[in-house]
């Protein structure tokens, strides 16, 4: 059965001008480059996907070098996170990590597997953290890279540094440049947080599981952050203020090209100025499950909660309907968060059904983010909902908020739908 289509797709962009955009971008034969790529931004692709790591590979030239980040899908590591002993039904069903052949984390988009199979293609032992490159300078790269702490010295990242390589970010976000957990590994600080994960590797054809140590690169990170948006993110942006980087288009992706040893000793730096004493990790509050008594506090967080969505902000009188409609609605229990001078956070359980309950209206100030808030309040509106019988709980986010959606996850909350629409 043939394939149509009803209109010629925009944005068509091809390999060569992928080549030449990037040189434009400052990208130049010889270079060592270590690419994040959100392949959905650029346009649509002439031939393919490969067509785009074979236009990042025609601008560095046949004496350049391009790495990714890869990791492995199969890494037990959520499973197996800060276990002391490894369950033997576990340890037997796992199958070994084999660089051969481990399929690149999928959640980190599609071309690290594209470049993983490129031919030529050279990938590190690590069972988790694993890189992979092509070009002269591959094997030096990735070679000997350390189970523990692999993202320290003599990692892969560390040797792009020696080497002078550059950081490109092709249409991907500020908050994915894995330098800097390189950085956060370098920095002097206190307190920074260290995890272990089990995982197995083959040793003389044979698999052993090893028990790996590391400053923590999951959402939680190794060092407190409680800004409004991503601490790299942050970072990076304060870098680019410095006047440092390159940001232009390639297709339709805005896209930016860093100086790695630059960036990384800069982030060192702006770690150790705000890291240099230890930062409390949670905030005491008291959760509260309000009554009418409390419309007006109820009323002024639905109202923070609006200022960061304003194209659903409502006025104070609309402000103060929505307060006393959830408040006096029977299926409803609004919980705030009360710290010693404020209130600092809100959540609505909703139970739909007897069998659904549904988290809403979540808001926690952005002063005291990443400290626990959101946990303590979803804590007692999901137990508000298990008690009255719901055995499954939701929460609705905005398209294209990926701060709520990490958050969420963080939680244990996962994707269970999707849906397709379009602007009427």
């Amino acid at each position: 059965m043939g394939r149509c289509s009803s209109s010629r797709p925009p944005g068509l962009v091809t390999r060569q001008q992928i080549a030449v955009e990037l040189r434009g971008l400052g990208v130049a034969a010889g270079d060592v480059l270590m690419v994040h790529a959100a392949i959905g931004s650029i346009g649509w692709i002439v031939g393919g996907i490969d067509q785009v790591l074979r236009g990042i590979l025609d601008a560095v030239g046949e004496t350049g070098t391009v790495m990714m980040y890869v990791g492995w899908d199969g890494s037990p590591y959520d499973v197996t996170l800060d276990l002391e002993e490894l369950p033997a039904q576990l340890a037997a069903a796992w199958p070994p990590y084999d660089p051969a052949t481990a399929h690149a984390v999928r959640s980190w988009g599609v071309l690290p597997e594209v470049l993983r199979r490129w031919p030529g293609a050279v990938r590190s032992d690590h069972p988790d953290h694993s890189f992979a490159a092509v070009g002269p300078r591959a094997e030096e790269l990735v070679r000997e890279h350390p189970l523990q702490y692999a993202m320290g010295e003599r990692s892969p990242l560390a040797r792009l540094c020696e080497l002078g390589g550059k950081i490109l970010l092709l249409g991907s976000p500020l908050a994915h440049v894995t330098l800097l957990h390189h950085a956060e590994h370098l920095a002097s600080v206190p307190e920074k947080e260290v995890i272990t994960y089990w995982a197995p590797i083959l040793e003389n054809g044979a698999k052993t599981w090893v028990r790996i140590e590391e400053f923590d690169t999951g959402s939680a990170g190794c060092l407190p952050w409680f800004g409004p948006v991503d601490m790299f993110e942050a970072l990076v942006k304060d870098y680019i203020q410095a006047g440092d980087g390159v940001v232009g288009a390639v297709g339709a992706a805005r896209s930016h090209l860093f100086d790695a040893s630059g960036l990384s000793r800069f982030a060192v730096e702006w770690i150790e100025e705000r890291y240099a004493e230890p930062i409390e990790r949670e905030v005491d509050v008291e959760i509260v499950a309000t009554g009418p008594d409390d419309h007006s506090e109820v009323a002024a967080l639905f109202g923070l909660l609006d200022e960061e969505r304003p194209m659903n902000a409502a006025g104070k009188g609309r402000l103060r309907a929505r307060a006393d409609e959830f408040l006096e609605d029977p299926d409803r229990r609004v919980f705030v968060a009360r710290g010693p001078r404020t209130s600092l956070g809100i959540l609505v359980a909703y139970m739909q059904s007897h069998e659904r309950g549904i988290l809403e209206q979540a808001f926690v100030d952005p002063e005291v983010r990443r400290r626990g808030i959101l946990r303590e309040l979803e804590i007692e509106a999901s137990g508000w909902l298990r008690d009255r019988g719901c055995r499954t709980v939701q929460v609705h986010i905005d398209a294209g908020n990926d701060a709520a959606r990490a958050a969420w996850k963080a939680l244990g909350y996962e994707s269970r739908e999707e849906y397709l629409e379009r602007p009427l």
